[in-house]
C-alpha cells in the first residue's frame, strides 16, 4: 500500500513538473550489446515512438555499465569491447542527427544490425547511418578521434549520476522511479500516455492508460 502510494505521489509529481514544460522528458540508458536493451528499443520504444514524438523530448545515451579508464584511453564494457565500439558508434551517430524520430530510427537498425554482425571487424552500422542520412565518413573521424571520446565521456557523466542497476533504465523528467521503469519495459506507451494525459489530452486516443 505504501509503495502504491509512494508511486501515485511521484507520478502527480511529473504530470505537475510537466504542465510547467513543453514536453516530458525521457532518457534511455542502455548498451549497444545489451539483450535487454536490444528488446526494449526494437519493442517499446521504436514501433510507438512517431505516435510519443510530438510529446516527448527522448535523449538516448549508450553507456550503461561501461567504465572509462585513464580519462577515456580505454573503455570497459559489460559485454566486452565489441560493445565499447558500439556505444562510441552510436555516440557520434546520434551527435549529428537532430530529429528524434530519426534518432530512434537509427538505434533500432543499428541495435539489431551489430549485435548480428558483432564478430565482423569491419561492421560499423554504416547501413543504418546512411539511411539516417549521414555521412559515415564523418562518423569514421568521430570514432576515431578525441570527440567520440569526449561524447563517451559525458555519457559516462551522465550514466553516472543514476549508476543503473540495470540496463536499460529509463529516466522521466530527470528521475527514476522502479515502477515507472518496470512498467515502461513491458509497456512503454502506457507509461508515456500516462504522463502526459493532463498537459495533451489529445494524445494517445487509443486504450492504453495505465494506472499507478
Amino acid at each position: 500500500m505504501c509503495k502504491l502510494y509512494l508511486s501515485l505521489i511521484f507520478c502527480f509529481a511529473l504530470v505537475h513538473h510537466l504542465n510547467c514544460q513543453a514536453k516530458l522528458h525521457v532518457e534511455v540508458l542502455y548498451e549497444s550489446l545489451c539483450p535487454d536493451s536490444l528488446s526494449f528499443i526494437t519493442q517499446q520504444l521504436h514501433p510507438v515512438f512517431k505516435e510519443l514524438a510530438p510529446y516527448v523530448d527522448l535523449k538516448l545515451t549508450p553507456f550503461g555499465k561501461s567504465a572509462s579508464l585513464e580519462n577515456g584511453a580505454h573503455f570497459v564494457c559489460q559485454h566486452g569491447p565489441q560493445e565499447c565500439k558500439g556505444n562510441k558508434i552510436q555516440s557520434c551517430v546520434l551527435n549529428t542527427i537532430p530529429d528524434q524520430s530519426v534518432q530512434v530510427d537509427y538505434v533500432n537498425c543499428f541495435m539489431k544490425t551489430f549485435r548480428k554482425e558483432q564478430r565482423n571487424e569491419q561492421e560499423f552500422g554504416q547501413t543504418c547511418a546512411e539511411a539516417a542520412g549521414v555521412d559515415f565518413n564523418q562518423i569514421s573521424e568521430c570514432y576515431s578521434s578525441a570527440l567520440g571520446t569526449r561524447l563517451q565521456l559525458l555519457a559516462e557523466e551522465v550514466t553516472a549520476k543514476i549508476s543503473p542497476k540495470f540496463v536499460p533504465t529509463i529516466l522521466y523528467n530527470g528521475q527514476f522511479n522502479q515502477d515507472l521503469q518496470d512498467a515502461s519495459l513491458v509497456d512503454f506507451r502506457r507509461v508515456v500516455c500516462t504522463l502526459i494525459s493532463s498537459a495533451y489530452p489529445e494524445a494517445c486516443q487509443g486504450p492504453a492508460i495505465i494506472r499507478l
